[in-house]
């Protein structure tokens, strides 16, 4: 065999193999005396590995000695150039023309009350929380926007005598900490309404929302959902509204005490500032919020409530009640607040209270936002805790005359206290033996860690803009089911930027896609099947003039029956996919004639969205000949995006090239829909002969795409008085939406995994696919095994309570014991299952610790804890064989360096770095050799690479 040796070091080759040694060989090829052996030192790099062995491995994911220190003369500030560019440069009115939309930013208020009397319905943007979600989701369109930012007076934060002055352009971030100061520098009596004020603002939006939104723009706005105008306005806070005519204080109470007709504000005029009062001796002010999360969720409902006692005495003089939440703005229960004054501040006042106030704030059952009687249950709740906030403050200030609250009401006067959550990530310790350069479970920062933390990570939207690139923006159908009558795009092809409609028409081969009985639509044809569904695109030269252009497009439609949205109506109308899945063992009906007890029951479970970080997005670029064509998309299966493209356009799957670099998450929600969207986007491509770039935005997404699968649940359960399970009969109907999807996989698993831990002797149990007319539902991390589980611990827990025992008594009772098979013929041996559960029983203290919930629940009236251990099994496999299948090809190149090919998809999960490990442990030491290795030591690498794969 001819040789190259390196002549750079050929006082170093070894003779057996006519090489430069290499770091992990076999001793068998250096026989010969001249090695590297002879070399001054006597070490050999074969004797390296027997060296390493006795080094140290850290088990920490990185080094912090490996960081720069820190310099503080080199943090990041802001320019002092442009600090003294702003200060120095003469104010003046900027303005901005764009294609729809002029901006002005006035310098002065004087600026600003002549454009406001020029245009009068032009809005005062500063932080743009409210006007920029209306243009962006609701189409509102604005002419002219005002930007008053910059102008001083309405920038002023003014300490007075008797209260604290707020600038209309302060941000609620500015608002805080002004009410922050004031706080602490006054006596307790004249700062009730601040700490309302501050009580609201801790969980108002989130930081990023209170640095920029506006006090002004929160109260102008008058949204129901506002969480300050209760305080404000029952707070007798004042308006300094200005107009080119002159300037008026008004109390905001009154915008807000007349009803929703009242037009209190005048088009022309500009809020400048609020004034906050001080409150006054004997008077107490609260306020309330309730959301779905502490922060970055609009309120449910809100209130703001406010009293003010005859000095010494608990009569009431002066009292205001106003909620949020409710009505189309904030409310005032005007009446009630009118019959109360002069009544004692007790019981009976607040049985008065309660039923005044709910006959006076009147809550339609249609009433938008739903939640009715969730709401109504609030109205009365927050004035009960009212009542308990000033009792408890009156029996502070006086013991002997006011009474204490009952024990049991304290609990309710204690404010919920999030924890920050605490974790320690624990590595899996490595052998011993293990070779230092063996990364093979150690832990491994994720490779592109760094990348995503400075933004260097490329997505599919970042990848830079191609020559003479379209946008695309698709017409969605605004019907459930119906026909398509006529589509109508001469308006959107006269829009600015079109270059071309896109529709069914256009698909050149395939625009159906068949793997069960129903198919999967790229364009909808004659008719819609759901809200959503793509009807047709409009590609333009920028993603603004797509969209501006697709809302142009009229579609005309003819409404058909049925309309099936729900699993009930599905089952109602028969209206499935097929097949049919079914599930048995045992003889369930003679086991249900055996037991001591039965339990039948149903359960109602909701969908779920993805929402990953990263939309739903492709790239199409097409290549110039052959009908080739690059896709850049962010999916889960580029194998399928492939395929429905090449199938689309009537081609080769050869010529559809597919990339996947990584993807912003999925969670299942990026597989056929993903195909779909691409497919779309290729078309256009096909028509067009241009790069097309689709970029669905967070609504589209969600209208479009489908979740997590709704599921309904019947059950009827045999069991013994001793916990002990006999028999199991239950349907499972999983709402799979318009098209199959992976409806009938997930019907699968949902039986397949009923058992979750449990061993049932007796089993009988089906699973339909719903069909419906709502976007299709798909893969969701779990695939059914959240929704089946549910079910089973559902009824778990409900055997509890019949038989007497603990839920945790009764899964240890039923849990799987012995090695058997398990209902879809999977042997399953239970060792683990069983050492996990009594591992997690002893490490959590479980039994101490429901001793303490116990305990706790006695003591509190109205807080409550919970505690619950549930062991899941969850066996490997799907129904489907390939999708249990994998493989991996590895590329070996002359210059030492490995290229590992395998079937999975980067979506921050870290399996590129895991994927590297594997090989890295095998083949890179070996190949850190230079050109033409023997074929022999070739094929023992390779040959490893492999088996460890």
């Amino acid at each position: 065999m001819h040789k190259n040796p390196d002549t750079s070091s050929s006082g170093n080759l070894c003779r057996c193999t006519g090489y430069r040694p290499i770091l992990d060989g076999c001793k068998t090829f250096c026989k010969e005396p001249f090695c590297c052996q002879s070399k001054e030192n006597g070490n050999c790099c074969l004797d390296q590995e027997d060296k390493l062995k006795g080094e140290k491995i850290s088990t920490k994911l990185f080094s912090a000695d490996e960081f720069q220190p820190l310099d503080p003369t080199q943090e990041f500030i802001f320019p002092p150039e442009l600090m003294t560019m702003a200060e120095n440069q003469p104010k003046r009115t900027f303005v901005f023309q764009g294609e729809r939309t002029t901006w002005i930013s006035p310098a002065s208020l004087k600026e600003l009350l002549e454009l406001k009397a020029k245009y009068p319905k032009a809005p005062l943007v500063v932080g743009n929380t409210s006007v920029g979600p209306e243009m962006k989701f609701k189409g509102v369109h604005h002419p002219v926007i005002i930007s008053p930012a910059r102008i001083l007076d309405l920038n002023v934060v003014r300490y007075t005598d008797n209260g604290l002055t707020l600038g209309a352009a302060c941000s609620l971030a500015v608002v805080k900490d002004a009410l922050t100061n004031t706080v602490s520098e006054l006596p307790g009596d004249k700062t009730k309404i601040f700490h309302a004020l501050l009580h609201q603002l801790k969980t108002l939006g989130g930081q990023q929302i209170r640095n920029i939104s506006s006090l002004g723009g929160n109260i102008m706005s008058r949204k129901s959902t506002s969480d300050l105008n209760p305080i404000l306005a029952v707070g007798n806070c004042t308006l300094n509204l200005a107009s080119r005519e002159g300037t008026r204080w008004i109390s905001l109470s009154d915008i807000f005490a007349n009803g929703v007709g009242n037009n209190t504000l005048m088009p022309e005029e500009v809020l400048v500032s609020v004034h906050i009062p001080h409150s006054r001796k004997g008077e107490f002010v609260s306020a309330f919020r309730q959301a779905q999360r502490r922060e970055n969720a609009l309120p449910i409902a809100n209130a703001g409530m406010r009293v003010l006692f005859a000095e010494g005495t608990d009569i009431i003089m002066d009292f205001g009640i106003f909620y949020g939440g409710i009505g189309s703005t904030t409310v005032c229960a005007k009446q009630t607040c009118q019959a109360l004054i002069g009544r004692h501040w007790n019981e009976q006042m607040l049985d008065e209270a309660c039923r005044l106030v709910l006959k006076e704030v009147s809550l339609p059952g249609s009433a938008p936002g739903g939640k009715v009687e969730y709401r109504r249950t609030l109205i009365v709740s927050f004035l009960f805790k009212f009542y308990l906030e000033v009792l408890q403050s009156l029996n502070r200030m006086d013991p002997h005359l006011y009474p204490d609250i009952s024990e049991k009401y304290g609990s309710v006067l204690q404010d919920f206290q999030p924890k920050m959550p605490q974790s320690e990530q624990i590595y899996q310790e490595v052998n011993p033996e293990q070779l230092p350069r063996d990364p093979v479970g150690r832990p491994i920062m994720h490779q592109a860690g760094i990348k995503h933390a400075t933004g260097e990570a490329l997505y599919c939207d970042d990848i830079r803009a191609v020559d003479e690139e379209l946008f695309l923006a698709v017409i969605t159908s605004s019907r459930a089911h119906a026909k398509i009558v006529s589509i109508d795009t001469s308006e959107a092809l006269k829009a600015p930027g079109v270059f071309d409609i896109i529709t069914a028409q256009d698909v050149p081969a395939t625009n159906e896609f068949y793997y069960y009985s129903d198919p999967e639509i790229i364009f909808a044809k004659d008719k819609v099947i759901c809200v959503g569904q793509i009807v047709c695109g409009v590609v333009a030269d920028s993603d603004v003039h797509a969209k501006q252009a697709a809302a142009k497009v009229k579609i005309e439609y003819e409404d058909l029956e049925p309309v099936i949205l729900t699993v009930e109506e599905a089952i109602k109308h028969n209206s499935f996919f097929d097949p049919q899945r079914r599930l048995e063992q045992g003889n369930v009906d003679e086991a249900f004639e055996t037991v001591d007890q039965i339990l039948e029951g149903e359960i109602h479970i909701g969908g779920q969205e993805h929402f990953y970080m990263e939309t739903q997005c492709a790239l199409v670029v097409p290549k110039g000949e052959d009908k080739e064509m690059d896709v850049y998309v962010s999916a889960q299966h580029p194998a399928l995006i492939q395929e429905m493209v090449a199938s689309c356009l009537g081609v080769p799957a050869n010529r559809i090239m597919c990339h996947v670099k990584r993807i912003g998450g999925a969670f299942g929600g990026k597989t056929g829909k993903a195909g779909l969207l691409a497919s779309v986007a290729a078309v256009a491509a096909n028509k067009t002969g241009r790069a097309v770039r689709f970029i669905l935005d967070r609504g589209d997404d969600m209208l479009i795409t489908g979740g997590r699968h709704p599921l309904v649940g019947k059950y009827k359960v045999g069991f013994m008085n001793d916990g002990r399970i006999m028999a199991a009969d239950a349907k499972y109907y999983i709402n799979g939406g318009c098209t199959p999807d992976d409806s009938i996989l997930v019907a699968e698993v949902v039986l397949l995994k009923m058992d979750n831990a449990y061993k049932i002797p007796n089993l009988r149990c089906c699973g339909r696919a719903c069909k419906t007319n709502l976007p299709s539902n798909t893969a969701f991390r779990g695939f059914g095994f959240p929704q089946s589980v549910l079910i089973t611990e559902s009824w778990i827990t409900a055997i509890a309570a019949k038989s007497g025992l603990s839920p945790e008594k009764v899964r240890e009772i039923n849990m799987y014991k012995e090695t058997e098979q398990i209902c879809c013929i999977q042997e399953i041996d239970p060792e683990n299952l069983v050492r996990c559960w009594n591992e997690c029983m002893e490490k959590s203290e479980y039994y101490s610790r429901k001793t303490a919930v116990e305990e706790f629940n006695k003591q509190n009236y109205w807080k409550k804890k919970g505690i619950a251990i549930i062991p899941m099994k969850f066996p490997f496999g799907l129904c489907t064989r390939f999708l249990s299948q994998a493989a991996a090809l590895v590329h070996i190149y002359m210059d030492g360096s490995v290229l590992l090919t395998h079937g999975g998809i980067e979506m921050g999960q870290g399996i590129h770095t895991k994927m590297i490990q594997v090989p890295k442990s095998n083949i890179s030491h070996v190949l850190n050799t230079y050109y033409g290795q023997t074929l022999l030591i070739r094929c023992l690498v390779i040959g490893k690479a492999i088996a460890r794969l």
